[in-house]
């Protein structure tokens, strides 16, 4: 800190100003955001896309199945009909978009664009691409120029021209020629006096000079960066340049970048060769090297022109990012093009039809299509609750728990079978299934909705209605409070209503029980998870998406301490810190103990840290928390005491 300060602060005295960063409290994650993952009328497959509300689901999906029933969309509007506002979806889907890779110009072509159609379907194997070639800037020349000296001293870092508008042909940063019969060397242009008719150089120089002398813009060397160039029109960072001198050398280049006050680019490497440009010598040309993309929509519809595309992400240009096209995505190659600018470039193409479009079959759908699309949440951290209403067999709901065991970041809701025996066959699928973590709950019966054809009821799997009312109990009462004795929106009627008596074995065998009762409504009757029962610790729903809450939130609020020094200041911090952040989490409710210290305990001593474990680069805290389990059995102890004499004990 001192050094920094001293540092900070320079050498002259007098008050300054310096601000200190340090790490803020630890803020709570998200809870609430669900996933589903199911058959689509539309949109991309495999492909995880944030949505906020039921129009957006439409949008991008195409709503609701006409045939055969897909359960999906049903889904995710339960679950913004009850509470929910944040989701993401993942289309799954047999079907596959039409595609053409467009090889580059090396001697030895490899794929290095990606077009592809839209939408899947067989109707893409109808689209055409051609490729052209293109070129924004056309054989603009490398700056030549030449005046007659007045005269320049050995030694001087000075140069006199002869006329002052000869001074003005040269800028800061030029390379110079200087010649003066068998007298010549080179020189940098530092800066220019064009009222004197003087050039500053950078160092001085070897050789004296005469009013006989002469002075131009130097020769290319090889390993030379900096070029003057007559305009830099058309020039941008990301430019692929084709650098040539006709009967000499050629080469080609990337602009890194363009300097317009002085006429003048910076390549992203030097010359590979040296070119002249004294009179006598062929002008030295820079031609860009870009691309135009031509699609033709099928059936055959109005040609899309899509000009002068470039390779460099820096470019404005870049073909990633200016294609705007309604009927083809295009995209880098996977894997990326390994070959070098200007090689990389797509190379001319006659127009070629896209192939592989292959329409979707949702009846086709196998389940490893199903762990496909949960396989594709793995890159989204934020995804809280895991719904995949049309499948309830045993392999993709225990993919769907062995995922968020996995990820150890989020929690499962399972659906029950239709028409299945809740004593027999719901209990033969639910011990199909288990997590020892309690990774997951299991929900029956299936839920009664309003068609939305108009034609009565529908009956539809509960798990994105039961995923609204989680992010509804988390937002109104937190991660810690049971999402039961809750109501069921958009709820009709159920599969099979269950008494007290059907619902208590089912209970003891982690089902929960979705009831209706008189009066009051559908609720949710259940909150455990499908831990074996001997895992207590893991027994309750709440319990183990509250523990979520706090490994999540104290693992992103702690980032900041990898890579710190690992001492004792650190320790403290961190302590600190978690112990600051369970504070406020014991006061909301959501952990047990008249004071702090009974509900939660936060440590990193010498114990836990001695020599050998701080070697190894760990710093280890231990943190004990006692969480809240909800009340499930209320027993109220009446006594019937005519004589009265109980209410006298003490």
């Amino acid at each position: 800190m001192a050094q920094a300060l001293f540092n900070a602060v320079g050498k002259a005295p007098g008050v300054y100003l310096q601000e200190i960063a340090v790490a803020g409290p630890i803020a709570g994650v998200g809870t609430s955001t669900a996933a589903f993952v199911g058959p689509a009328l539309a949109g991309p497959v495999n492909t995880p896309v944030f949505i906020t509300n039921w129009t957006q689901f439409v949008s991008a999906f195409g709503g609701y199945f006409p045939a055969p029933l897909v359960y999906a969309p049903h889904a995710v509007k339960g679950f913004f009909d009850n509470g929910g506002q944040h989701a993401y979806f993942v289309r799954v889907g047999t079907g596959a978009r039409a595609w053409l890779d467009l090889a580059d110009q090396a001697a030895a072509p490899k794929p290095s664009v990606r077009v592809a159609a839209k939408q899947e379907g067989v109707a893409g194997n109808g689209i055409k691409v051609a490729v052209q070639a293109a070129s924004i800037v056309a054989g603009v020349e490398v700056k030549r120029a030449s005046a007659s000296l007045a005269s320049a001293a050995a030694a001087a870092t000075t140069v006199t021209l002869t006329s002052a508008a000869d001074v003005a042909l040269f800028l800061p940063g030029d390379t110079v020629h200087l010649a003066d019969g068998a007298n010549e060397e080179d020189a940098t242009v530092a800066s220019i006096q064009p009222p004197s008719k003087t050039l500053t150089l950078a160092a001085p120089l070897a050789k004296a000079y005469t009013g006989a002398g002469t002075i131009r813009i130097g020769d290319l060397a090889a390993g030379q960066k900096r070029i003057r160039v007559a305009s830099v029109a058309g020039l941008e960072p990301g430019t692929y340049l084709a650098i040539a001198q006709a009967g000499g050398p050629n080469e080609s280049g990337v602009v890194a970048s363009v300097q317009p006050a002085l006429s003048a680019i910076l390549l992203t490497s030097g010359l590979a060769n040296a070119y002249k440009l004294d009179a006598g010598s062929q002008p030295v040309k820079l031609t860009s090297s870009e691309f135009t993309l031509q699609v033709t929509p099928a059936p055959p519809g109005a040609v899309e022109t899509h000009s002068n595309l470039a390779m460099d992400p820096r470019h404005s240009r870049y073909f990633g990012s200016a294609v705007d096209s309604p009927t083809v995505d295009i995209r880098p190659s996977d894997p990326p093009n390994p070959d070098l600018p200007p090689s990389n470039v797509p190379a001319v193409l006659a127009a070629t039809v896209l192939a592989g479009g292959k329409d979707d079959d949702v009846t086709a759908l196998q389940a490893s299509h199903y762990h496909a699309g949960i396989d594709a949440l793995e890159k989204k951290s934020d995804v809280n609750i895991l719904c995949v209403p049309d499948r309830t067999d045993q392999d993709v709901q225990s993919y769907m728990v062995a995922h968020c065991e996995k990820m150890s970041d989020r929690f499962a809701i399972l659906d029950p079978q239709r028409n299945a025996d809740p004593f027999t066959d719901i209990v033969a699928q639910r011990n199909a299934v288990a997590s020892l973590g309690g990774y997951a709950a299991f929900y029956y019966p299936r839920i009664a909705i309003s068609d939305p054809s108009g034609n009565g009821t529908l009956l539809v799997p509960p798990s994105g209605h039961l995923a609204g009312v989680y992010a509804r109990v988390d937002d109104a009462r937190g991660v810690h409070k049971a999402p039961a004795n809750e109501t069921l929106r958009g709820a009709l009627a159920l599969e099979r209503e269950l008494s007290d008596a059907d619902q208590g074995p089912l209970n003891d065998q982690g089902i929960n029980v979705i009831r209706a009762f008189p009066g009051t409504g559908i609720l949710v009757w259940g909150a455990r998870t499908i831990a074996p029962q001997s895992r207590t610790q893991w027994r309750y729903l709440n319990v183990r998406r509250l523990l979520l809450y706090l490994e999540k939130s104290i693992q992103l609020g702690t980032q900041f301490a990898v890579f710190e020094p690992n001492d004792l200041a650190l320790r403290q911090k961190v302590v600190r810190m978690v112990t600051e952040f369970l504070n406020r989490v014991w006061r909301a409710g959501a952990l047990f103990g008249a004071t702090a210290t009974e509900a939660f305990r936060v440590r990193a001593d010498e114990e836990l840290n001695p020599p050998d474990v701080r070697a190894l680069g760990q710093l280890v805290v231990e943190v004990v928390v006692v969480p809240t389990v909800p009340a499930e059995f209320v027993v109220f102890q009446i006594v019937q005491d005519p004589t009265g004499a109980t209410l006298k004990e003490k």
